[in-house]
């Protein structure tokens, strides 16, 4: 049997990042390559995020700015144009549904495949725990115990699962109750008539409450935040020009939010919405994060990190306005407030709720608890057995800021001692405290191209 000599790739992670990644590495590559994509719930093309069947999770991005390629704006809305599925989701206007972006993404990795069948890609359908890495090579192991070698591995492991902000009491049957991450199939469980708690009011709040009234729900839901701040729906604006320049970006948070606030300010005197604005920062948020002192990160994530969040990552005006009418309807009820407790029991859940603005408590129960408190950003605090282990071993730590995974240029990891890795890369949400905006489609793919196009020349 001929010796397979291809350089070979493993990549953690089936969603876009993985997805992506994995066919810049075929496309680029002046020789054929043997890629390993391993994904836990076996979602390869889509990961969890675009793996919903649920035609009312809609994109939070509009379709004309999710191509899969930053050279090739164009390429979804060719897809769209020629793909069957699409004929219904085309009325709903420049949002589509998630379940069929992640058909495109499947659709774009097979056709990578049979353009390049001289390279391989293999689909590995368990948990990565753990992995070596030495100078030249890097084992990764499944919790399988199977055991497979690359040249090089990139982490594309995108959000954990949200974390309770405080440590629930459980009596008898209490897991029976809670729903720590909503995307596990539990949601399912609920009858029509129970009354659900929601912890969280943001973009995964509206993606269970819309799946919960798809099923026909009729309970009361609640939602609790410790601002009740919601995602605010998309508007159509036009360009905006951008008033913050690369060679003069504000240094402190302070003096951000008295520009961005001074230029909303003479936006609407011209008539022109506050998004167009916030839309206009976006080719130099990385930068202006980058540029920011840790002490001011901070500063940001203590005191502006909400009212960015909510108005930075916005939801389609469908999904937007059927929120609206739940509320008006008295079947979605939003409170602002920090929990003080919560107890699980086989027959439901209560909580104390200490309300936002005054001293008064809250108690609000029902059948049902689900976390949509977001991901888990603090990743001193995340269990996953291979952050865990990269952890352990020394192989990475965690960024200054504990948000994810320490980087230096072109993606290396940077382990224990400070020195960056030649074998282990991570692009995406793990690398959120280094950018900070690195989450959505229109900011990964240039991080997939620039993984593969470095991790490519290395091969070479």
């Amino acid at each position: 049997m001929t010796e397979d000599t291809r350089p070979t790739f493993g990549i953690v992670g089936g969603g876009f990042s993985g997805t992506m990644l994995a066919v810049h590495l075929i496309e680029q590559s002046d020789v054929p390559v043997r890629i390993f994509l391993f994904d836990r719930a076996a979602a390869f093309g889509s990961g969890v995020a675009y793996s919903t069947p649920n035609d009312k999770h809609l994109l939070n991005v509009r379709v004309g700015n999710m191509s899969a390629y930053d050279s090739q704006p164009e390429h979804f809305i060719k897809w769209l144009a020629g793909c069957p599925q699409a004929g219904d989701a085309k009325p709903r206007g420049p949002f589509v549904s998630r379940g069929l972006y992640g058909q495109y993404l499947r659709s774009t990795l097979s056709a990578c495949l049979a353009a390049h069948p001289a390279s391989s890609m293999i689909g590995v359908d368990a948990e990565v725990t753990s992995l070596r890495a030495g100078g030249t090579s890097v084992e990764l192991e499944t919790a399988d115990g199977a055991r497979h070698t690359v040249d090089r591995a990139a982490l594309c492991v995108g959000n954990f699962p949200p974390a309770l902000p405080v440590k629930p009491q459980t009596r008898d049957g209490a897991e029976d109750r809670y729903i720590a991450n909503p995307w596990s199939g539990g949601l399912s469980r609920i009858q029509k008539d129970d009354d659900v708690v929601l912890v969280g009011t943001g973009l995964t709040m509206v993606d269970v409450v819309l799946d919960l009234h798809s099923r026909g729900h009729r309970g009361t839901i609640t939602a609790v935040s410790r601002r009740g701040f919601m995602p605010l729906p998309h508007k159509d604006v036009g360009p905006y020009q951008a008033f913050l320049t690369a060679d003069a970006l504000p240094k402190t948070i302070s003096a951000l939010v008295r520009e961005v606030r001074r230029e909303v300010e003479a936006a609407a005197a011209n008539g022109v919405d506050w998004r167009g604005v916030l839309d206009s920062m976006r080719p130099q948020t990385q930068a202006l994060w980058r540029g920011l002192p840790i002490a001011e990160r901070r500063r940001f994530l203590r005191h502006v990190r909400p009212y960015w969040e909510v108005h930075r990552h916005r939801v389609a005006q469908p999904v937007a306005a059927e929120i609206d009418e739940l509320q008006r309807a008295g079947k979605l009820v939003v409170t602002a407030g920090r929990l003080q407790d919560v107890t699980l029991g086989a027959d439901g859940i209560s909580m104390t709720v200490k309300t936002r603005g005054s001293e008064s408590l809250q108690r609000i129960e029902g059948a049902w608890l689900v976390n949509c408190s977001g991901p888990q950003l603090d990743y001193d605090r995340i269990r996953d057995p291979l952050i865990r282990c990269l952890f352990d071993t020394g192989l990475a730590r965690p960024d200054s800021l504990s948000l994810g995974l320490d980087l230096g240029d072109d993606y290396r990891l940077i382990d224990r001692d400070g020195v960056a890795s030649d074998v282990l890369f991570a692009l995406g949400p793990p690398i959120r405290g280094n950018l900070w905006e690195t989450t959505a489609v229109p900011d990964i793919r240039k991080q997939c191209e620039a993984v593969a196009r470095h991790l490519t020349a290395m091969a070479g």
